[in-house]
């Protein structure tokens, strides 16, 4: 049976627009979805994480299958490298919040620097305006989409900080988290930090168990998908162990299951290899578990996309209140020599949630 899953395009790179990556997504009132995701400009440095870019957004009106309306929502600024890993979510009136970051300074065998900011939007993603800042000018970055809202209302960003220089060998990331317990108006970032070995906890995800605790997945270059658990609503976190799940060096993706206490992982089901060309292991397949006992086990994974010869990377799924899910990565292809390269592509998966329990 043909598994109900339909592929498609939303951004494709030109070279003009080398790079579309880090989306993010929320359903507007009108029961339309908007994505906002980084666009790079064409330059000499082509797709790298620091060329020079801005966030764009778009609105489907037909469930993932389609995008229009696109239009340029934050501009990079002068004297900074770009614009990177939106966060969209709902405030507590009904407005939309968007965090994002600025990377004030990215240069080889030095540690970044970011500015992060909240905005908010009262016209269902038309305008937006500044409200607070997470931080400024520190190493500290997040992947997009991970913003979460806790049963007791705090908002939950979790994030990363570089203790080394990028692109050396001193290169190496914790993990935590900011959170904000007024709506976003103010943050705090949590002294509770997690580390594992060789190059760390990267890229961070939450969700909260049943039991109201938090749970924290991270990339790591460790062979499988690494977790940490809070009991404070993020402010401490456990130790990191592995959940089990085979990975090479990716970004995996955590939610909650909406109106239900199950989870789902979204993450790259391959094996490690550590003599591989680039991060341990290929980026391929794309692949679904669910768990509904707290994330003590897992479902039979299911895989969303699987050629060998592409890389899918830094998932980040939304569920529409129809019961459609969407999908969202970034891909691009491998050469003879198992290393990524070319242009990037930012493509999505649509496919009901009843898919999910079959």
């Amino acid at each position: 049976m043909a598994i109900p899953v339909k592929v498609v395009t939303i951004a494709q790179a030109t070279p003009h627009n080398p790079r579309h990556s880090e989306p993010a997504m929320i359903e507007l009132k009108d029961g339309s979805l908007m994505i906002v995701w980084q666009e790079f400009d064409g330059s000499e440095l082509g797709a790298d994480d620091h060329a020079p870019g801005h966030l764009s957004t778009m609105v489907s009106r037909d469930g993932g299958m389609s995008w229009g309306e696109r239009r340029v929502l934050v501009e990079n600024l002068p004297g900074d490298v770009n614009v990177f890993s939106p966060s969209l979510i709902r405030s507590r009136e009904g407005d939309i919040l968007m965090v994002f970051f600025r990377y004030n300074e990215f240069v080889p065998e030095k540690p970044p620097s970011t500015t992060a900011y909240l905005w908010r939007s009262c016209d269902e993603g038309k305008t937006f305006t500044p409200v607070s800042l997470l931080w400024s000018c520190r190493p500290l970055a997040f992947a997009s989409g991970v913003i979460k809202r806790l049963k007791s209302g705090r908002l939950l960003m979790p994030i990363c900080r570089q203790t080394g220089q990028v692109w050396s060998p001193t290169d190496h990331e914790v993990s935590g988290s900011a959170y904000s317990d007024d709506d976003g108006r103010s943050w705090t970032i949590s002294d509770g930090w997690v580390d594992l070995p060789m190059r760390g906890a990267m890229e961070p995800h939450v969700a909260e168990l049943p039991d109201g605790r938090v749970m924290m997945v991270a990339r790591t270059q460790l062979g499988a998908v690494f977790q940490s658990i809070s009991s404070d609503g993020g402010i401490t976190w456990s130790k990191g162990q592995t959940t089990g799940l085979k990975a090479p060096e990716s970004c995996p993706e955590l939610v909650n299951l909406p109106d239900s206490d199950d989870l789902l992982i979204v993450w790259n089901n391959s094996e490690y290899d550590m003599k591989f060309g680039s991060h341990y292991g290929k980026r391929s397949p794309l692949t679904l578990a669910v768990s509904k006992d707290g994330a003590k086990t897992w479902s039979a994974p299911k895989n969303v996309v699987d050629d060998p010869k592409r890389c899918y990377t830094n998932p980040v799924i939304y569920f529409m209140r129809s019961g459609r899910c969407v999908l969202a990565w970034f891909e691009m292809g491998y050469n003879d020599k198992w290393q990524m390269f070319g242009r990037i592509d930012l493509r999505g998966a649509i496919f009901d949630r009843s898919w999910l329990d079959q």
